[in-house]
């Protein structure tokens, strides 16, 4: 078992920023978030602004920080005035100014990320997804979207894959498959096999849905390539259909196989998909699209099981920030 784990930051700069995903809608004056990192073994001083798209209002404009060596934070601006978009793209810029002069920036590309309340049908047809929040990102020249809705008996997911051919389950053999996580906003993700999971973790495959981890999943486990058949989940609704070049996989899941997950407007947890294309693009990792950092990729994050193929790197962490809200506008 091989775990890869960036040890040091590329380059020269002081600090790493990454503008986190917001979690409800914008034109409902969330708080937005910049993490920033501090990559060198000094204290780091200075100021985190954030820009935003023309018209959108923020409050401060700018918030001093103060890091110890290798330390990180989150950093909240109020957005006072801003505008939900309906292709769920937001172009934002995160600067850092160092008392000593220095300066870094990064711009980025975010999305609202969040489920509505809402209960759909389980049938592969999309009518019912009309009032989700799509989050989409494009491997290889093929597009991923994935949309979320929750209610007081389950949480739901819509992951559309545009791709040449549908390859279904097959024992022995690879397949296309989607792999999700969920977990508690403040449930990081071990380094060291002889953690425990933390998370909730599936894999839709035609026509079935299997647990991969639960919380208390030791990760040693969940490094072990297993055979599906023992691991299906039968509680849970699952649709796949194929039209025009898009499979799409929708599930709904009862919250009484998300131990550590509570629903509540308002509420943020970590989620993240993986989408599996061996035939094709390869493994589509929705972290990358999130902006997660290089050194953010670990293999503990993810269960390996029989029939997926996994490229050189490792995948991103699972935790990207989510939320669950009442409704789309």
């Amino acid at each position: 078992m091989l775990l890869w784990c960036a040890l040091t930051a590329a380059g020269e700069e002081a600090v790493a920023l990454r503008v986190e995903q917001f979690t409800v809608p914008p034109a409902t004056g969330p708080t937005a978030y910049v993490r920033v990192e501090n990559l060198r073994e000094a204290e780091w001083r200075g100021r985190i602004a954030l820009r935003l798209p023309e018209g959108w209002r923020i409050e401060p404009a700018e918030r001093p920080v103060t890091l110890a060596p290798k330390a990180a934070q989150r950093v909240p601006f109020t957005i006072v005035k801003g505008a939900n978009l309906d292709a769920n793209r937001y172009h934002v810029e995160a600067v850092a100014t160092g008392d000593d002069g220095s300066r870094v920036a990064r711009k980025q590309e975010v999305a609202c990320a969040s489920a509505p309340f809402f209960k759909p049908t389980i049938d592969g047809r999309t009518g019912d997804w009309a009032d989700a929040i799509p989050v989409s990102f494009t491997v290889g020249g093929k597009k991923t979207t994935v949309s979320t809705y929750w209610n007081r008996q389950e949480f739901c997911l819509l992951v559309e894959v545009e791709e040449e051919k549908h390859v279904g389950y097959r024992e022995g053999a690879e397949f296309d498959a989607v792999q999700f996580a969920l977990a508690p906003r403040d449930a990081p993700t071990a380094l060291q096999p002889g953690g425990k999971a933390a998370r909730c973790e599936f894999l839709l495959a035609d026509p079935k849905c299997f647990v991969l981890a639960a919380p208390d999943t030791l990760l040693s486990a969940a490094q072990e390539v297993r055979e599906l058949a023992a691991l299906e989940l039968k509680s849970a609704k699952l649709a796949i259909r194929r039209r025009g070049g898009v499979t799409r996989y929708e599930a709904a899941l009862p919250l009484s196989a998300l131990p550590g997950i509570e629903p509540m407007e308002g509420r943020e947890f970590g989620f993240s998909v993986l989408v599996h294309d061996p035939d094709g693009t390869g493994l589509r990792d929705m972290g990358e699209a999130a902006g997660l950092w290089p050194w953010q990729r670990n293999r503990l994050a993810w269960s390996l099981w029989a029939g997926a193929r996994w490229g050189k790197d490792a995948p991103f962490d699972n935790r990207i920030e989510w939320g669950f809200c009442s409704s789309k506008r």
